[in-house]
């Protein structure tokens, strides 16, 4: 077996002054060759990298121009039908709308242009059935399997109400609505309707 070379703490072996060189922002952390990292700390905005007509954005954000701009490509992209009375949401999810009063009174009270207006049909949210062997994972030995058939079945029962029970929640689908011309012309005639009352 070879001897270890013994450096003893004041020997020149054991340590040496070097120059480095290297990206450092403006609050002292060296980052080496990773310029981005060091202009990322660095900065508090920076130019879109897609659009440099687009006015500046934070650094820690996304240009706000290329979302909208995307947000409304995929829009337009999507595929439409015409509304029947199913749950619809403006296309931020933000107003959910369950009938042609309430998105009637949300069009009137806000003032929303109908050329601007962008509606997505909803898809359900269903509760999920509960998988006993996930529910007592940590109450489980390793590879244990539960054996009481009367647990399972009580099991069982759950998750057939479950897969009986309607929608819990709704969110923002992939299809766009198309409003029937009845309730266009309803929308319509009810602001003429308003602009002539005193």
């Amino acid at each position: 077996m070879p001897e270890e070379k013994v450096v003893m703490y004041e020997s020149p072996e054991a340590a040496s002054i070097q120059t480095v060189t290297g990206w450092v922002d403006p609050s002292g952390r060296f980052w080496g060759n990773d310029e981005h990292m060091a202009r990322y700390c660095g900065s508090t905005h920076r130019q879109c990298a897609k659009n440099p007509a687009h006015p500046t954005h934070r650094t820690n954000s996304w240009c706000r121009a290329c979302d909208e701009e995307g947000r409304a490509a995929r829009f337009a992209a999507m595929p439409t039908r015409i509304w029947g009375g199913e749950p619809i949401t403006d296309y931020d999810g933000d107003d959910y709308f369950f009938d042609e009063e309430s998105l009637r009174d949300h069009i009137i009270d806000n003032e929303i242009d109908l050329a601007n207006l962008k509606l997505v049909f909803c898809t359900p949210n269903h509760p999920s059935e509960i998988d006993p062997s996930d529910y007592f994972l940590d109450d489980l030995p390793e590879d244990g399997e539960i054996n009481d058939d009367q647990l399972l079945a009580a099991f069982e029962l759950v998750n057939e109400m479950i897969r009986n029970h309607g929608p819990m929640s709704w969110s923002p689908g992939n299809e766009a609505v198309e409003l029937p011309q009845a309730f266009l012309d309803m929308i319509n005639a009810e602001r003429e309707e308003a602009e002539v009352a005193p």
